[in-house]
């Protein structure tokens, strides 16, 4: 071997390292880009004259199943966050401690009644007991408005999540025609591939997605049991409401129809979405409905049975719809009673008006009595806002747990793809070191060849 394939040998080495040192650069740089997977140089030696090196290109370092179950869990986990966080709101419509839940008003409502009793012919006792019921009926439909209200928040928030995820797939299609292109013309696609996973880590907090790689370079994208991208085309998913009220998600089809992919959704913030507005908050809505409407049917019973002070009797205290469905938006104050404190039937009968007070006495002990199935009033209102206390702390427990899965998929990520500094240091002294080394080489060749030309010269 002659001294100039020498230095062609070291020139080799030399461009091998300086690719390496560039390489080893770029993931030093990138170690906190979201979807940046690290590049490894691929070397070879060459097949032809020279037993030389060529830099064959950059291998990015994926692992295609390890990034389908950290999508799968980052989706878990966000729907378990959505959950808990629309739950943390249903659970301040029923603070006591705080004033907003219903137990001091519906104490006051039935403790009215005992003052009644007391004195039936006081106009203050009995304006008292008006007061006491609005303030009681106002409470309950407030809550039953603002849950009616969380919910319809929840459409809008799902709708817009759906036009989220449908812009992201349009992203992941345009990435995978570029890459597509890009494999086809022999060009390196990492750092499209790098935006792509990191549109992809986007998605995935949204719906639950699954992505299987094609071998053109390109992504399917399964969401809910349905296409979202295939190849280099999108589908879209839409939001509405079903014949219930519920939300339905549909997907679009090849030649514009939809399909129902409800029951396939599993995961992200629409999952958590879902679960919160149509199966916690419809819960508690119709147990809430329950309550209103056990308490106002069994109060208008005993109230109808006695006699105001004008001698009139048979009148309801409250206003409620004929079925418990939406009572507690409708409860409100009979109009046989509001604004007419004589109208409230403290009397049993209209013979012992106006100091008879045996039926505010048997109002008064509905209390204690068993007024929602077989659960007095205060007990069946205990029953549900511990209903919603248990929702809450399940939906808090799975979050810590879903976070857990999902820290750990990251890190198995990292482990495989990410960039590690450490071994980055290696690499870099190893480049280094082999760079100088060529340059020595090609120091030393050049010093030979100097000394060669000057001795032919002589």
């Amino acid at each position: 071997m002659g001294l100039t394939q020498i230095l062609s040998t070291a020139l080799d080495g030399l461009q091998a390292s300086s690719f390496g040192l560039t390489t080893t650069g770029q993931n030093i740089t990138n170690v906190n880009t979201p979807g940046y997977a690290r590049r490894d140089v691929e070397l070879a030696t060459r097949t032809q004259g020279l037993n030389g090196v060529t830099v064959v290109g950059l291998r990015r370092i994926a692992d295609t199943v390890t990034e389908r179950r950290q999508y799968q869990a980052i989706g878990l986990s966000s729907a378990a966050s959505e959950r808990d966080q629309q739950l943390a709101g249903l659970e301040a419509m029923f603070d006591d401690q705080g004033g907003t839940g219903l137990s001091d008003a519906l104490s006051a409502f039935y403790g009215s009644f005992s003052a009644l009793a007391s004195t039936p012919s006081d106009p203050t006792a009995r304006s008292n007991v008006l007061g006491r019921a609005d303030a009681l009926a106002g409470r309950i439909s407030d809550t039953a408005d603002s849950i009616a209200s969380q919910r319809s928040d929840l459409l809008g928030k799902a709708q817009q999540t759906a036009a989220d995820v449908n812009q992201r797939a349009q992203q992941i299609a345009v990435l995978n025609q570029q890459i597509v292109s890009a494999r086809a013309q022999g060009q390196d696609t990492s750092n499209l591939e790098d935006q792509r996973a990191k549109v992809l880590l986007g998605l995935a907090p949204l719906i639950d997605v699954t992505v299987l790689t094609q071998d053109s370079g390109a992504v399917l994208v399964q969401a809910s049991g349905a296409t979202l991208v295939d190849d280099v085309s999108s589908r879209a998913i839409s939001v509405d409401l079903d014949a219930s009220g519920d939300l339905r998600f549909m997907s679009q089809t090849v030649g514009g129809g939809g399909t129902d992919v409800t029951r396939y959704l599993t995961g992200g913030k629409l999952a958590g979405i879902k679960e919160a507005r149509d199966t916690d908050l419809k819960a508690v809505a119709s147990k809430l409905d329950d309550l209103a409407y056990d308490i106002a049917t069994t109060v208008n019973a005993q109230h109808a049975a006695g006699f105001g002070l004008d001698g009139v009797g048979g009148r309801n205290l409250f206003s409620v719809t004929p079925t418990a469905s939406g009572a507690a938006r409708a409860l409100s104050v009979s109009a046989d009673v509001k604004g007419n404190p004589n109208a409230i039937a403290a009397s049993g009968s209209q013979f012992t008006l106006p100091g008879g007070s045996d039926n505010a006495v048997l109002l008064s002990r509905l209390a204690v009595a068993p007024t929602v199935g077989t659960r007095t009033a205060a007990q069946a209102y205990g029953d549900l806002v511990g209903d919603v206390g248990a929702r809450k702390a399940s939906a808090a427990d799975d979050v810590i747990l879903r976070k857990s899965v999902e820290d750990q998929m990251t890190a198995m990520r990292e482990s495989a793809s990410g960039v590690s500094l450490d071994e980055e240091m290696i690499a870099l002294s190893k480049y280094q070191r082999a760079y100088e080394a060529s340059t020595k080489v090609i120091t030393t060749i050049d010093q030979l060849l100097e000394e060669l030309m000057a001795r032919l010269g002589r």
